[in-house]
């Protein structure tokens, strides 16, 4: 098995976890928020916004070439999945920031 030769832009397993933690913190703060009602920055619902449009086009793509339904990005274009992966963390980084 080859290993690759430039590798300083991974995180190690240690900062892998940090990450995973700290996603799973902010996301359980978001949903003790939701559970509650409160919206404490509701600007932040625009992203949201603006990530559902990026998803829309990228599977509206699929529907108009292909397949009326499909799961994932494997049948779209790699700028519709560009568009795709950061419309769903635009609506991640929303719903989160709307409800932090």
């Amino acid at each position: 098995m080859a290993m690759p030769v430039m590798k300083e832009n991974e995180l190690s397993p240690v900062g892998r976890a940090l990450v995973v933690l700290g996603i799973v913190g902010l996301c359980g703060i978001a949903a003790i928020h939701i559970g509650q009602g409160n919206a404490t920055h509701p600007l932040w619902f625009g992203a949201s916004l603006a990530g559902f449009a990026l998803f829309l086009v990228a599977k509206i793509s699929v529907v108009a070439h292909q397949r009326w339904i499909s799961f994932g990005s494997a049948l779209m274009s790699p700028a519709m999945r560009d568009l795709y992966r950061v419309g769903y963390w635009l609506m991640i980084v929303g719903i989160v920031g709307t409800f932090l």
